[in-house]
């Protein structure tokens, strides 16, 4: 891994950690979006840095899977990519999901989970995913909505399409059948989806257009 990509994945790990450990609950919040588009919440202005940028035409199309589990199982969430093939170096993404669901760690105490990298992933050079669970934002808790943060980089732009990494989430026990739980996305200030040139109307692009998910209790 070149310096560039370790000062930038290590810079993205930090803030969740930050953000998570002080309590920061507005600030940096831009947007929050549902599992279904038309029903895409927005609750604050972009902020400064994205005023003046203009979406690129097309671009990186994000988004999460809508999968089925049993109760008690473990349903497997996956987050996408499509358009951005050998586009894009580095991503640093939150993704919001029912807390009824329960996110399968790999280290609780340090925050890390479980995951599986996708097809989409096979060049990177490093990634992390974390748990975020102190200083949720409002728009979060009252929705009783939980939030992970997955950040990975490559050396050039060899991120490819298809499927960037898979989350484990175990549905309730009691589950009812027909329950449908929410997946979305949350975006923070210090986000990533962006190449190796930091083509800013890309990555916005990628964020005003990414899809929400779901799981479907069998």
């Amino acid at each position: 891994m070149n310096v560039k990509n370790i000062i930038a994945i290590t810079a993205v790990g930090a803030f969740l950690l930050t953000a998570a450990g002080c309590g920061d609950k507005k600030g940096s919040e831009s947007s929050f979006s549902s599992n279904n588009t038309s029903r895409s919440e927005r609750t604050a202005k972009p902020t400064e840095a994205w005023e003046d940028i203009v979406p690129a035409a097309d671009g990186p199309k994000l988004s999460l899977s809508n999968t089925t589990a049993k109760p008690g199982e473990i349903a497997e969430v996956t987050l996408s990519v499509k358009d951005a093939d050998k586009k894009w170096s580095m991503c640093g993404i939150h993704v919001t999901y029912d807390k009824a669901l329960t996110c399968e760690m790999l280290d609780a105490e340090k925050r890390y989970i479980q995951y599986k990298l996708g097809d989409a992933s096979t060049y990177n050079t490093g990634s992390v995913g974390m748990l975020w669970e102190e200083g949720l934002p409002d728009v979060l808790t009252e929705k009783n909505m939980g939030c992970l943060f997955f950040t990975e980089t490559f050396d050039g732009d060899y991120g490819g399409d298809g499927d960037i990494v898979t989350f484990l989430m175990k549905v309730p026990e009691d589950a009812k059948s027909g329950t449908v739980y929410e997946l979305g996305f949350y975006y923070r200030d210090t986000d990533k989806f962006s190449n190796e040139s930091g083509d800013r109307s890309l990555e916005k692009y990628a964020f005003e257009n990414w899809t929400g998910g779901s799981v479907t209790v069998e």
